[in-house]
């Protein structure tokens, strides 16, 4: 298996009882590649317990994020305000998955010593970007507050 240490940045509003809010999470997972059939799996790392599956790494990764998607919307229904909102995406961006950091940063370690190639075509980070949430509340939603499209793939492998 191939494991390659990810950069990502998803988000985009959630709409709670009485609130709309904006969330960016700029976080990190682990890509892992079964040789075997070729299939990818991605692991989160920044936040932990979200999990993608594909035939591509971008396939995984729409997977991935939809699989963040409804952990917010989950975190919505949950909360009765705004505040409480916040206060759980923040809880669930801070668990982090141990096993799968220690791969990452394995995985990480591998890229910048030239011993992974960068076959999925993504640009190599040579420094950790600042990760983090950042939530908002909307007060006066407006057609120039529409978010752009989710990316389709991660942002860049961490070397």
């Amino acid at each position: 298996m191939t494991e390659y240490a990810l950069f990502f940045e998803s988000g985009g509003p959630v709409f709670g009882e009485g609130y709309i809010a904006s969330v960016r999470i700029h976080g990190r997972a682990l890509a892992t590649c079964d040789e075997e059939d070729g299939e990818f799996e991605l692991s989160g790392v920044n936040p932990g317990s979200l999990l993608g599956f594909g035939r591509t790494v971008n396939e995984a990764y729409q997977d991935f994020v939809e699989s963040l998607r409804c952990t917010l919307i989950d975190c919505a229904s949950d909360a009765a305000n705004f505040e409480d909102f916040r206060r759980e995406v923040e809880d669930f961006f801070v668990t982090n998955d141990p096993e799968a950091e220690t791969k990452w940063e394995a995985a990480r370690d591998r890229a910048r010593r030239g011993e992974l190639p960068n076959d999925l075509k993504l640009r190599l980070e040579r420094s950790d970007p600042d990760l983090g949430v950042d939530i908002r509340q909307v007060r006066a939603p407006s057609l120039a507050a529409n978010a752009p499209a989710q990316a389709l793939a991660p942002s860049a492998i961490a070397a």
